[in-house]
C-alpha cells in the first residue's frame, strides 16, 4: 500500500527553518561555553603566574629584611666598639696626662729647690717648696712656662724660712695644669725661594 505524504510545503519549510534555528542556537552556545572555559583558564594560569610572583617577592622581602637585621646588628656593633675605643682612649688618657704632668714638673725642678706641697683644685695647681734663692725660685717659674702642661704660672709669694728652713726661701706658686693639651699645628716645610733674575750680556 502506498503513503503519501499530505503534509503542505510551508509546514516543511518551517521546519526545516526551526531546525536550522536550533542549529545554530546549539553552536553559539557551544561557542559561548568555550569561550568562557578559555577566558576561565587563562584567569587560571594569570592568576597562578600573580601567586607565583607573590612567592618570590615575599621570598626576597624575607632575605632583605634577614639582611637589613643583619645591617642593624653590625652597625650596633660597631657603635659598642667604637664606645668601648673611646673609653679606652679616655682612660689611657686620663693614665698618662697626670704621669707626663709630674714628669714635666720634675725636669723644671732645678737642683737646689725642693717641692713641699702640691694641692690641686680644678685643674689649678698649688705648689709649696723651699729653694736655696729667688734665682732658682724664677728659674723654677721659667722651666714650668716652657712646658706645654701648664699654664698660667703665677708666683703668689716668697718668705724667709724660719727654724729649720731658716737659711731657704720659701715659696707658693699656682699654675693651670692640662693634662690633654692641644698639640701645635704641623711646621710649614715648603721652602720659600726667590727667583734670581738672570742678567743676558749682550755682546756688541
Amino acid at each position: 500500500m502506498i503513503r503519501i505524504n499530505l503534509l503542505p510545503f510551508k509546514q516543511l519549510q518551517a521546519e526545516v527553518t526551526r531546525r536550522r534555528e536550533l542549529f545554530i542556537g546549539a553552536v553559539v552556545l557551544a561557542l559561548a561555553a568555550l569561550m568562557l572555559a578559555g577566558a576561565y583558564f587563562y584567569q587560571s594560569y594569570q592568576m597562578s603566574q600573580l601567586e607565583t610572583e607573590l612567592a618570590g617577592l615575599r621570598s626576597e622581602i624575607q632575605a632583605l629584611d634577614t639582611k637589613i637585621k643583619e645591617v642593624g646588628d653590625l652597625q650596633n656593633k660597631i657603635k659598642d666598639l667604637r664606645g668601648k675605643n673611646k673609653i679606652i682612649a679616655d682612660l689611657n688618657q686620663k693614665k698618662s696626662g697626670p704621669v707626663l704632668v709630674m714628669e714635666n714638673l720634675a725636669n723644671a725642678t732645678p737642683p737646689t729647690l725642693w717641692l713641699k706641697d702640691l694641692k690641686e683644685s680644678g685643674g689649678s695647681l698649688t705648689i709649696n717648696g723651699l729653694a736655696v734663692d729667688n734665682k732658682t725660685v724664677a728659674d723654677f717659674i721659667t722651666g714650668l712656662e716652657a712646658s706645654k702642661y701648664f699654664k698660667g704660672v703665677e708666683l703668689v709669694e716668697t718668705t724667709q724660712g724660719v727654724g729649720p728652713d731658716a737659711g731657704f726661701k720659701k715659696f707658693a706658686i699656682k699654675t693651670g695644669v692640662m693634662y690633654q693639651p692641644a698639640e701645635p699645628p704641623p711646621p710649614d716645610t715648603k721652602a720659600k725661594t726667590t727667583p734670581v733674575a738672570k742678567k743676558e750680556e749682550k755682546q756688541g
